[in-house]
């Protein structure tokens, strides 16, 4: 596997004078400023970004703190004044089924580096074959050989990524997982979305789209096993179609792995139920079950998926495909690495741990606003 290292952005030459570098080597840090005061770097973090639940006597308090201590946040200039370079390493996987993941995550890894490689960021890229799942582990080991301790991971196989996380524990390093999540066997940061609220979300769509009645079908990825994500989507969806009495959800189908198989499936479930009403699409293959109701000729199904690519966007906008769910993996992949380097750069431990993407439903009306830019 190739090891690709990233330099989306090369540091423009900045003379700076001596004694202005001393100067800012001198300041004191948020640490020494924190135990002074007796507040926490955290609290202190909050008012610098202007967010987070903090009383306006502590933040007053903070911000003359700041003043008196002659605090400038300039990690342009002090990074460059002491050669620091803080590197992050992304593990992530390319799929068949899903092969707009990969673009996306390093969309938002290159506006990343973008954004931070004047200030020291690096980031090295390894990307696995979905169905050779150990590959990840070749990878992080060689990263850790390399000097890596921060990571940013996207898994596709649960027992390796949990084997993997045991590993960097025990080595002190920082995780941040990428889309895909564990629950509460792992104490790493999480960057995605709540998958069972948007199988819920999914079946409220669909539930008023049939008026709560009719025949649904559930066509469902061969990674449905090992893959908790789909399995929460599908146990949102059907919990919360319960709230639709009259809609009928026919045998759930799982297995299903390549495109060709989803058509068939799709055109065998409308041949043996003429009165199918709606799809509520599990397979990463949403491209292929709109196909098969445009050869059916039944585009009065109403089909719901997740996800937005380029193969499905003229599915969305002539409304074959009645709606997405959507999550913007490309801005999850940039938080993923921008959480890690703030951590390292300025020691900014965030309190919580899950970060969720906000769900938002793609119709054709608004298509428009989530198109690929060319």
């Amino acid at each position: 596997m190739k090891l690709t290292r990233v330099n989306f952005a090369a540091a423009p030459f900045f003379f700076v004078e001596r004694e202005k570098i001393m100067e800012e080597m001198k300041r004191m840090t948020l640490e020494e400023i924190a135990a002074a005061i007796g507040i926490s770097r955290t609290t202190i973090y909050k008012v610098l970004a202007g967010k987070g639940n903090v009383s306006e006597k502590t933040r007053s308090t903070v911000m003359e703190a700041l003043e008196t201590y002659h605090y400038v946040q300039n990690k342009n200039a002090r990074n460059l004044a002491m050669n620091r370079q803080y590197t992050i390493g992304y593990v992530g996987f390319r799929s068949k089924s899903a092969n707009y993941f990969s673009p996306k995550v390093r969309k938002g890894i290159a506006r990343a580096v973008k954004e931070f490689g004047d200030d020291g960021l690096n980031v090295l890229i390894a990307e696995f074959d979905v169905e050779k799942p150990w590959q990840q582990t070749e990878a992080v080991e060689r990263m850790l050989a390399q000097g890596v301790r921060d990571f940013v991971l996207a898994f596709s196989d649960e027992q390796i990524i949990e084997a993997i996380l045991k590993q960097l524990k025990q080595e002190g390093c920082r995780v941040v997982l990428l889309s895909r999540d564990l629950g509460k066997k792992h104490e790493n940061y999480y960057v995605g979305v709540d998958y069972y609220k948007s199988g819920q979300l999914s079946a409220e769509l669909l539930g008023k789209m049939l008026l709560c009645r009719g025949k649904i079908f559930i066509p469902v990825t061969a990674e449905y096993r090992d893959n908790q994500d789909i399995q929460a989507r599908l146990a949102g969806f059907l919990e919360k179609l319960k709230e639709y009495p009259g809609c009928e959800v026919l045998p759930v189908v799982h297995g299903l792995v390549e495109g060709e198989k989803v058509y068939g499936e799709i055109v065998s479930c409308i041949g043996r139920e003429p009165d199918l009403s709606g799809i509520f699409d599990l397979t990463y293959r949403l491209d292929m079950t709109a196909k098969a109701l445009r050869d059916c000729g039944r585009r009065d199904i109403k089909l719901v998926g997740f996800d937005l690519f380029a193969e499905i966007e003229k599915d969305i906008e002539d409304a074959t495909i009645d709606a997405v769910v959507y999550q913007d993996l490309s801005k999850q992949a940039y938080l993923g690495i921008k959480i890690l380097f703030e951590e390292m750069c300025d020691g900014m431990v965030h309190e919580k741990k899950n970060f969720y993407s906000k769900l938002e439903i793609i119709m054709s009306g608004n298509l428009c606003y989530f198109r690929e830019e060319e």
